[in-house]
């Protein structure tokens, strides 16, 4: 509320009547003060002439007669003498009491020279406060105290007999009709204030709401014109500053309009040419400095800011083997074609170059997304070698026992059955790896078939494959052990998935682990996941290998892969399956001749 103008401006008008209200009111009150005391002193000035004060002392040595040191009269004599003394001293005094200001909050009393004792008084004051200047008049000397710092005022004027002091006269103001004044002046000055701070408060109102009103009004017009409607304010003629205002910002206003307009052509150009591109868009001036870019651009390039990028430098970084000199001097008119590759992504790049009034004014760069063809080309090459590999040696074998058997109609019965068997395991071979191709097959075309999902009690499960293949690890003395960690929750999905996925990878730990191994199977709840984790100190994989661990048909020792019968496509499988219908990950670490681990994590859906 007090950030805006008016209360501004209220505040401070209000503030700086109060302020003035508040120190006339200190300087009245400290006036009247200052008035009082030097009245005082005046006064005290104007009747203590040289005159008065001689006609004082005389007064108080006049008719003192010595009296003789035996003479019993003499105490009489003395008494009356000094009676005589006082009161006519007190008849001076009293004869200049106006002119003193004697008044019910001001006295004069006449003291004992010796110890400051009241002999007589105008007001009947018997006792008196010895204030500094008393004393200095029973010293011998005349004081006077006026300050506006102390509650009184006083006066003491010594009257002498020789050089000891035999009365003095004092005056005294308690300053009570000053303090009464003054509550009078704080009354006056009280209401005067809260007068002047209601009137104050009503014209600052007035005032402020005169000047922020049509403030108000501009501002909002000022928007208006922010926004386009160059309509929202029209010139006026006066001469005022609010006027000035109003016209500086209607001249601005149309000139911002034309040069919008101006800018919204070019801009338009450009934004259709950006916006109709599948493919990202990269346009350079003649210096190398990027003008232009798409968001497809930044996607493709995996670059978040644009900001720093130079043509040669950049193209350099990732390899295009193409420079700005090339494109402008060398082939100006024409376009070049250039395949690099980031990350796990391919691009082709075109070049070309583009005019501005008939010159060449920079290069475009067309950036095309054919990471897609190329995995698929890669794919259908390795796939291809891979396949013809795989099915190659089963046939081979197959032909070769089967033209020994031909060609020996009489071996014997023994003999003839060990071949027939390895005709028959080779067979067997093929067998796998043609189902696993057509499953393969089967996730790469995302067949989904509408099957009601089934209820997974996971650690149910890996209890039921652990006590299964139990037998297997007994052939080679290993231990085989489920150790669940904590409850995991029941899921839905395949059953037959995530089982073929959990055997893959306990079977591949038994194949690859010695005579007496350990393979223990793990399951927990981490966070919202499920996570199997399957552990062994087998052989190990290379660092190196890691990488293609889920690459199809890749083999870390393809000979004794392939005499465990392995096809080189499970673990690919498992990967797949586990992501398409669990949306599920698997990750494998190992380390050579100590190890591996392999970590199935599911979602807890």
């Amino acid at each position: 509320m007090f950030k805006s103008i008016r209360w501004k401006i209220t505040i401070i008008f209000v503030f700086l009547v109060l302020s003035s209200e508040i120190l006339i009111g200190i300087f009245n009150l400290i006036g009247v003060s200052n008035h009082y005391h030097r009245e005082f002193s005046q006064s005290v000035d104007t009747v203590f002439t040289e005159d008065i004060k001689n006609d004082l002392l005389a007064a108080a040595n006049e008719l003192t007669i010595p009296a003789p040191a035996e003479d019993d009269g003499a105490a009489t004599v003395m008494e009356e003498s000094s009676a005589n003394n006082i009161a006519m001293i007190n008849d001076i005094l009293s004869s200049h009491s106006g002119s003193l200001g004697i008044t019910a909050s001001r006295f004069y009393c006449i003291l004992d020279g010796k110890d400051g004792k009241v002999l007589t008084s105008s007001d009947g004051t018997t006792i008196i406060d010895h204030t500094p200047t008393v004393e200095t008049a029973i010293a011998g000397n005349e004081a006077k105290e006026a300050r506006i710092s102390k509650k009184y005022m006083d006066y003491a004027f010594p009257l002498k007999n020789g050089d000891a002091v035999k009365y003095v006269v004092y005056i005294k103001d308690n300053c009570h009709q000053l303090a009464s004044v003054t509550k009078t002046l704080i009354d006056i000055f009280l209401m005067s204030l809260i007068l002047s701070l209601i009137v104050s408060a009503i014209f600052a109102t007035i005032i402020s709401k005169s000047i922020t009103v049509p403030i108000q009004q501009l501002s909002s017009h000022a928007r208006k014109l922010a926004d386009g409607d160059i309509t929202a304010l029209q010139k006026t003629e006066s001469r005022d500053e609010l006027s000035s205002l109003r016209n500086a910002l209607v001249d601005l206003a149309q000139t911002r309009k034309r040069s919008s307009d101006q800018a919204m052509g070019e801009k338009i150009k450009v934004e259709t040419i950006l916006q109709n591109m599948s493919d990202g868009i990269l346009a350079f001036d003649m210096k190398g400095n990027l003008i232009h870019y798409n968001r497809e651009a930044k996607k493709l390039l995996q670059r978040r800011y644009f900001d720093d990028i130079k043509f040669d430098r950049f193209f350099k970084e990732i390899n295009a083997g193409i420079t700005l000199g090339d494109l402008l001097y060398m082939q100006p008119d024409g376009s070049v074609e250039r395949e690099v590759r980031i990350s796990n992504q391919y691009l082709q790049l075109n070049f070309a170059t583009f005019k501005v009034d008939n010159k060449v004014g920079g290069i475009i760069v067309i950036i095309h997304d054919i990471t897609k063809q190329e995995k698929l080309e890669h794919s259908r090459r390795d796939f291809v070698a891979n396949v013809s590999h795989e099915l190659r040696t089963p046939l081979t074998t197959i032909k070769s026992y089967s033209e020994t058997l031909a060609d020996m109609p009489d071996v014997d019965r023994e003999l003839q059955v060990r071949f027939l068997d390895v005709i028959a395991s080779e067979s067997d071979r093929m067998a796998r790896i043609i189902s696993d191709l057509l499953t393969l097959s089967e996730l790469d075309e995302n067949h989904t078939y509408i099957k009601t999902p089934d209820t997974i009690d996971v650690r149910k499960m890996l209890e039921i494959i652990v006590e299964r293949m139990s037998l297997t690890a007994k052939k080679k003395n290993q231990t085989l052990t489920y150790r669940p960690t904590n409850e995991v929750p029941i899921i839905t999905g395949d059953y037959g998935v995530l089982e073929r996925a959990i055997i893959n990878v306990v079977s591949n730990a038994l194949k690859y682990t010695g005579e007496g191994g350990k393979i223990n199977v793990y399951s927990s709840k981490v966070y919202n996941d499920i996570c199997i984790k399957v552990t062994d100190n087998g052989i190990g994989i290379p660092e190196d290998k890691l990488p293609h661990i889920f690459d199809r048909f890749y083999r870390v020792d393809k000979a004794r892969s392939r005499d465990t019968g392995g096809t080189g496509l499970g673990l690919a499988i498992a990967k797949q399956s586990l992501e398409s219908s669990f949306g599920g990950k698997i990750k494998i670490s190992s380390v050579l001749q100590k190890g591996t681990e392999v970590t199935i994590t599911i979602p807890c859906k």
